[in-house]
């Protein structure tokens, strides 16, 4: 392994944004970062427009999420499984609780009207609804959502194509023709954003464990852009911050990935960077390739945590549902027992039978 590979201060591959534009081959890179000895997550640094884009949007979080609950409950989903618009306490955090520690607001980031299809739309309206958004209520989030969504899709489609040399090189002919990820991600009309905004917990009532803000899980798309997040400081019930993109008061809270060894690690994303973690999707059609990586988020510890809430933004690059998951030729069995995937599934099979294990639909 190349030993000239950029990390950040704690440990985490970093690519410059200039070389992922100029096509140079990071390969050595990828295959830290995503190969089977690599934590699945990289940062790229030195994106243009990004601090603007992230600071107009992330705290519109804790202003929707201020709203009056009746206004924030007009633009709930229920049909699409709660993806697309409004969620709060419909996903599972871990098994048997409900996820009331945060609130998400979900759409495509890149169409507005993904697909005009009204059979393949009421067959997967997870995916293929038209965005739900609050215009009546809240007009600011469309533009500042999407103009962040689609800047990270289109560094996402740079990663993917040195993810793609990486696997080639490798794989030759036995990559199915359709799995290349930069084709997947172009192509596909199922991309989805989701701006996250964890609540302040003003009680000493959250167990100290690593997933307490969110629970271990990995992304079942291909691969998934993240924001750093922003930390804001307010009395309950105000509607605006009093200060906003303040340091961290927890050193402990935050995101964490679970390495192959089992090791607990804690990623902190710089403000001027984007961090790509690889999918199960990916790791399916590459034979492990690539691979993906459990992560949690771990909450503010009481009473540091008072009055503080968190917003962040991430986007999922996916297949759209047709797309079927076929492993290399020759893969070995093993390696096909990713996450909720069966052979023969398609991404819509996959993506259905995830959802089913983190959101209750009597909920």
């Amino acid at each position: 392994m190349s030993s000239d590979v950029a990390e950040t201060k704690d440990g985490v591959v970093l690519l410059d944004y200039a070389q992922l534009v100029a096509g140079a081959d990071l390969s050595a890179a990828i295959a830290r970062a995503y190969g089977p000895d690599g934590i699945g997550l990289l940062v790229v640094r030195g994106i243009p427009g990004l601090v603007e884009l992230r600071d107009n949007l992330l705290p519109l979080g804790f202003r929707f999420a201020a709203l009056p609950t009746e206004v924030k409950d007009r633009y709930v989903h229920a049909r699409s499984s709660y993806s697309f618009g409004w969620s709060h306490g419909k996903e599972l955090l871990r098994p048997g609780q409900f996820d009331e520690f945060k609130g998400s607001y979900y759409n495509n980031p890149q169409y507005d009207v993904p697909h005009t299809d009204a059979e393949l739309i009421e067959k997967h309206p997870e995916n293929y609804h038209p965005n739900v958004w609050p215009d009546a209520d809240f007009p600011e989030l469309r533009p500042a959502f999407m103009a962040l969504g689609q800047r990270m899709v289109d560094v996402g489609v740079l990663v993917a194509e040195q993810c793609d040399k990486y696997v080639q090189a490798r794989l030759g002919s036995r990559l199915a023709p359709d799995a290349a990820l930069a084709k997947t991600i172009r192509e596909s009309r199922a991309c989805k954003a989701r701006l996250l905004y964890y609540f302040a917990i003003n009680e000493d009532a959250t167990p100290r464990t690593r997933d307490s803000w969110c629970g271990w899980h990995s992304d079942h798309g291909s691969l998934t852009a993240l924001c750093p997040a922003m930390y804001f400081e307010a009395e309950p019930g105000a509607t605006e911050p009093a200060r906003k993109d303040i340091p961290v008061p927890d050193p402990e809270a935050g995101l964490y990935v679970r390495t192959r060894s089992g090791e607990e690690r804690k990623v902190v994303i710089p403000k001027d960077s984007l961090a790509f973690q690889i999918g199960e999707s990916s790791q399916i059609v590459t034979g492990g390739l690539l691979r993906s990586t459990p992560h949690a988020v771990q909450a503010l510890a009481h009473p540091a945590s008072r009055n503080i809430s968190r917003a962040t933004f991430a986007v999922f690059m996916q297949p759209d549902n047709d797309m079927h998951l076929r492993p290399p030729e020759g893969v070995d069995p093993a390696e096909q027992k990713v996450g909720a995937f069966q052979p023969g599934m398609t991404f819509g099979d996959f993506a259905k039978a995830t959802f089913a294990k983190f959101y209750n639909p009597y909920a």
